[in-house]
């Protein structure tokens, strides 16, 4: 017997999105899997469902499907669906996936480390309509191991050392970092312990049981001794104590108590010690103690403890983790208390790698996204074919998919593709044909029921266009921008772009990275036309009906991306005019490429969440005084350009397509290199590399130490510049 259906809180998501909730009957009915039904007559909507999450699906599939509607990260809500209910027949579907996870530990990094309740409220209202069941909840998670280390007796001070900047928590409670930045502000974690409580209160009122963070063995150094082993990323070093140390089972269950105190539990909990390192030891035994101490932890407090295990570190460290070491993990959990995510399954898949997760409860996972750096990407059919093919043998009881028991939605960050995401929730209850299913999709997206044909057809050519390139099959890698490259060299930087995200593995079988560029498919400068092409028919969808959010939006994607790969020609050329000796040709290259990167600025402006104004005033909010909100603001610049040390090698991995950094960072960077490179002509193709990385670690140093917030509005006619830069740049730039 499933949970029953949260009548009220379905309908309080109703006057939320749509402004009301009249006419609108929800039940509960019983079934094997989850399930909705949706049927509308007379001007009265029934859903009939399973448990609350799936009603709450229900309801937003006949909101698509019948009223041509949409809700995503930037739809204007509440939504208008005029005249009243229509008429439907009766729509009935399940799915085999009990649990659909959402979120990555670093999503509440990248994109939400200094979001407030409204917009956690508008995100776990996306999350229900999607039918999500099992979000990852990590605030406040710091608040919890500030309370748990001090009882060990850690000094408070120390702690708030040790825990970091705001921005890059997520990796400190992954044992990554520590004591980098920062540090959070004394009310900090007061004020965060409201936001999560409020948090976890509407996720479990809309059915969702919460994943919560577990202790995975990583401690300040005054809770380590001289011999406590370590962990290494990045250039950073933390402790992790020896699950054999009785001072283990302290500090574990300390925060498992601490935070059920604070909290309370779903019985749900994520834990990592070795997201991306590898572990002091390799003997499957020791892995096995660790394991079984991480476990005992939850369970000494909570009985029902089931963990949800990450499983990208079997892809990261893929020669380290053998079929025998993973195996000792997944033996160490008890039957039925683990929960492996395969979490970039639609790029590399290691479920059916033969090392044998899938004889373990699995989930299908995606990550699609890094850093939150700009990519419009994403293969449509590869998802249809993969993740809808995985559910549909399982909804049949074929035995290759294993112990599938859900889905994952495990991105870096959000609020980009909505696409794919769209359809990623879509095929959890129903696998569509994709072209029939993107056809609609750009109607709904649009709100095209009223618009005259002229507008529907164009926005039909828009989307063919997209799906046949940005959204092809086999674009499950993101494309990284040019502009966005560091320059460190007489040659182009796109070489160390392509490389983020590959194996760390130096012998490893196959390397498969996180992105392409031009270098390695040439694809991706062959389908500039046909994008410059789709960006004319979305110009011509707003001329007919106006420029909404979610229009506006995918018109700056679009752009954006064919202006950033047009320069990366020019980039070519300016490396090669300067080892020609040819200074003509490198002002005039030059010149091209700061007006590419200016006239971006300007287009990103338009947008009130392209602005870097809006991501640091985020983060100053939370600041008590000036020196708090300057420590955070620095915290949020840094995350951004540098992320780390200078050392740490993981500049730009963050990088976004923003007013303020395209105009502010990415285009004084590049002029110090055509500065350089100018010399470089000057001196018959000869120059000195210490200058240049002197002078571009030197700015970005400064730059990450500013203060300035810079505009908060957005500004310009987007209309009007999206027409000028489509003719500039619709054509080859020279």
């Amino acid at each position: 017997m499933t949970a029953p259906v949260n009548v009220h809180a379905v309908e309080q998501l109703a006057h939320r999105v749509l402004g009301n909730a009249q006419a609108l009957l929800v039940t509960h009915v019983d079934g094997e899997s989850p399930g909705y039904e949706y049927a509308a007559r007379a001007g009265v909507v029934q859903v009939r469902a399973t448990d609350t999450p799936a009603a709450c699906a229900g309801l937003y599939a006949y909101l698509k499907d019948i009223c041509g509607v949409q809700v995503t990260w930037d739809s204007a809500l509440p939504l208008s669906v005029d005249g009243g209910w229509p008429d439907a027949a009766p729509v009935r579907r399940s799915t085999p996936a009990e649990h659909r996870y959402y979120l990555n530990v670093v999503t509440t990094g990248y994109s939400a480390p200094y979001w407030d309740w409204e917009r956690w409220e508008r995100e776990i209202d996306w999350m229900a309509l999607h039918g999500i069941t099992t979000p990852l909840m990590m605030v406040a998670h710091e608040a919890v191991l500030a309370r748990a280390f001090t009882e060990q007796g850690a000094d408070p001070d120390d702690v708030r050392t040790w825990l970091g900047s705001a921005a890059h928590l997520p990796w400190t409670l992954m044992g990554c970092t520590n004591a980098f930045g920062g540090p959070v502000p004394a009310a900090w974690f007061d004020q965060r312990l409201d936001l999560a409580q409020r948090i976890l209160a509407r996720q479990r009122e809309l059915g969702m049981r919460a994943v919560l963070p577990a202790f995975g063995g990583h401690v300040p150094d005054s809770l380590a001794g001289a011999d406590t082993p370590r962990t290494t990323w990045q250039g950073f070093s933390t402790a992790l104590l020896d699950a054999r140390e009785p001072r283990f089972a302290r500090v574990a269950d300390a925060v498992t108590r601490a935070q059920t105190e604070l909290l309370g539990t779903d019985h749900l909990y994520s834990a990592d010690p070795f997201i991306e390192s590898i572990p002091p030891t390799g003997e499957p035994e020791r892995l096995a103690e660790h394991t079984r101490a991480v476990y005992a932890g939850m369970a000494a407090t909570d009985p029902d403890a089931i963990w949800v295990m990450q499983g990208w570190p079997f892809h990261y460290h893929r020669q380290f983790w053998t079929t025998e070491r993973i195996a000792a993990v997944t033996g160490a959990v008890p039957s039925g208390r683990l929960l492996v995510l395969d979490l970039w399954a639609e790029h590399a898949p290691v479920w059916n790698d033969g090392r044998g997760i899938s004889s373990t409860p699995w989930l299908w996972s995606a990550v699609h996204n890094f850093g939150g750096r700009f990519s419009v990407h994403g293969d449509l059919h590869g998802l249809t074919r993969d993740l809808g093919g995985v559910l549909d043998a399982a909804r049949e009881g074929r035995h290759e998919v294993g112990q599938l028991v859900g889905t994952g939605l495990a991105m870096e960050a959000i609020e980009n593709n909505p696409v794919f995401y769209e359809l990623a929730t879509d095929l959890t209850w129903h696998t569509p044909e994709v072209q029939t299913w993107v056809h609609d999709y750009a109607w709904q997206r649009y709100d095209l029921r009223h618009a005259p044909p002229s507008a529907k057809e164009a926005a039909t050519r828009a989307w063919h266009l997209l799906v046949t390139t940005l959204y092809r099959p086999g674009a499950s890698r993101s494309i990284p921008s040019p502009l966005i490259a560091r320059p460190w060299d007489v040659d182009p930087p796109f070489a160390r772009q392509r490389s983020a995200g590959e194996f760390l593995d130096p012998d490893a079988p196959v390397l498969i990275s996180a992105n392409i560029d031009a270098e390695s498919d040439p694809t991706v400068e062959g389908d500039l036309p046909a994008i410059a092409e789709s960006a004319g028919h979305l110009l011509e969808v707003a001329g007919s009906t106006g420029a909404s959010p979610a229009l506006a939006n995918d018109l700056v994607d679009v752009l954006t991306h064919l202006i950033a790969q047009r320069s990366r020609a020019t980039i070519r050329a300016l490396s090669a005019a300067a080892q020609a000796a040819d200074l003509d040709g490198v002002a005039h290259h030059g010149g091209i490429l700061t007006r590419a990167l200016a006239d971006l600025d300007r287009l990103a402006g338009t947008q009130r969440e392209r602005l870097l104004g809006t991501w640091l005033t985020d983060a100053a909010r939370w600041g008590g005084d000036a020196g708090e909100q300057q420590t955070l603001v620095r915290d949020a610049r840094r995350l951004l350009t540098v992320w780390g040390e200078q050392t740490s090698g993981l500049h730009d991995y963050s990088g976004r397509h923003w007013a303020g950094l395209l105009g502010g960072f990415y285009l004084p960077r590049w002029q110090i290199w055509i500065d350089w490179l100018t010399k470089v002509a000057t001196y018959g193709g000869q120059g000195d590399l210490t200058d240049l990385r002197d002078a571009v670690v030197g700015f970005e140093e400064s730059w990450a130490d500013q203060v300035t917030i810079g505009p908060t509005e957005p500004s310009g006619d987007l209309t009007a510049i999206a027409t000028e830069l489509l003719d500039r740049y619709g054509d080859t730039i020279g």
